[in-house]
Order: C-alpha cells, then structure tokens, then sequence
C-alpha cells in the first residue's frame, strides 16, 4: 500500500493520540481513590454493623423500659384506687383485706422500681454506645463521600482531557487516506500498536534493532511505500537521518 510521507507521518501523531487516550483511560480506572474507596469498604461494612446493632440494643431496651414503666405506674394506679379504698371502708374485714394488698402491691412496686432503675442504666449504657456507633459509622460515610467527591473531580479533569484528544484524534484522522486509516486500525486492533518510528535501526514497536538484511529491505522501499516492523506487523514510518539514533 502507498501513503506519502505526510500520511505516515500523520499515523504517528495518530498513534500518539491514541497511546494518550489509552493512558488517560487507564488513569480513569486505576484513579488511587478507587482503591482508597475499596479499602475504606470493610471499614464501612465494620461500622454499619456495629450501628445496626447499637441500635438494636438500644431499641431493646427502651422497649424493656417502657413496659416497666407501664408496670410501675399500673401499680401505682391500685395502689392509689386501694389507699382510697381503704379510707372509705367502714368494714374492718374488707380493711384487712385492703391493707394486705397494699402491702403486696407496695412489695411488687418497689420490685418494679428496682428492675427499672436497673433498665434505666442500661439504657444510657446502650445510648451512649449507639451514640459512639453512630459518630463511627458517620465519620465513615464522611470520608466516603469525600474520596467520592474526589474521584467525581478526577473523573471530569480526565474526561476534558479525553475530550480534547479524541476531538484532536478526529481531527487527524479525517486527514488520512481512507485505506491508510483501515490498515492502521485494523492493526492496532490486532497488535496494539498501530504505527511507530523507525529509528536508526530501532524499531519504537518492538523497541529492538533490525537485522541488517530487514533494516536494508526497508530502507530500499520507496518513501511512499507503507513498511512493516518485522517483529510486531505495525507500520514503520521512517523519520529523518537527523532524528535517527541507531544503535549497534
């Protein structure tokens, strides 16, 4: 295949184009906050349990509290009925009667109270713990957003950059000859380089020396003749002898 020296030329600001765009790519998706973020997802695994479960202790025991509670003030409504009870009764036997219960009842509510103040601490133990839970888990769900929030920004500096080089990528190649550009991708599809320099006797695709018989067999090709690295199928586009640096 032909292509002037200007069209193998422009396959290698093409390549290059594509060599930043590949590596912006891989910037994109090895960004060091992805794995700061991944790392931080044990931590967050960790703390949610912890909070799930503060939060349960502490529902518990409100909940236990709360029927004491009830308990106590069921107790405090009897006794309260009896005392009046008591103080209107003119008969000593439903008095006696009265009295005994009131005495049961006052054994039974102190029972109460005591298992109440007993839950009552618990409680502050199971609030103070879900309150250490939940700084916990909020300090967690803080640095995450905040890596995210990072990782949101690196992503739109990438993403202008990618922008810019695939607008200017488009641009050269809508220079090139159609059957240039087919070749060219059909062999960075293949290969992975498309094109690359030749160098003295280095070839920049497999960044080795030629053979001299293969370095002479390329250096006889016309300047308009599309030539290949022997070792890896890209295109070789020779540059100038005063760019050249071969090697022995």
């Amino acid at each position: 295949m032909k292509a002037s020296p200007r069209q193998q030329r422009l396959l290698l600001d093409l390549q290059d184009l594509d060599n930043t765009i590949a590596r912006l790519r891989r910037r994109r998706a090895t960004l060091p906050e992805r794995a700061e973020l991944t790392g931080l997802s044990g931590d967050a695994a960790e703390a949610r349990t912890k909070f799930m479960a503060a939060q349960r202790e502490l529902d518990t025991q409100s909940a236990d509290l709360e029927r004491i509670e009830a308990d106590v003030a069921l107790v405090q409504q009897r006794r309260d009925r009896d005392e009046q009870l008591l103080s209107a009764s003119t008969s000593s036997k439903e008095a006696q009667a009265l009295q005994a219960e009131l005495e049961t009842l006052t054994r039974r509510q102190s029972e109460l109270e005591d298992r109440e103040l007993e839950l009552m601490e618990a409680q502050e133990r199971a609030q103070r713990a879900f309150s250490t839970a939940e700084e916990l888990f909020a300090g967690v769900d803080a640095r995450r957003a905040e890596i995210e929030a990072r990782i949101a920004e690196a992503e739109q500096r990438i993403d202008r950059e990618l922008a810019s080089n695939t607008e200017e990528r488009a641009g050269v190649a809508a220079e090139l000859q159609r059957d240039v550009l087919g070749l060219y991708e059909e062999i960075r599809g293949r290969v992975g380089v498309g094109a690359a320099r030749l160098r003295g006797n280095v070839s920049e695709a497999s960044n080795m020396a030629l053979a001299p018989a293969e370095l002479s067999d390329i250096r006889a090709a016309a300047p308009d003749e599309i030539v290949f690295c022997p070792g890896t199928g890209a295109i070789l586009v020779r540059v100038e002898e005063d760019e050249a640096r071969p090697v022995s």
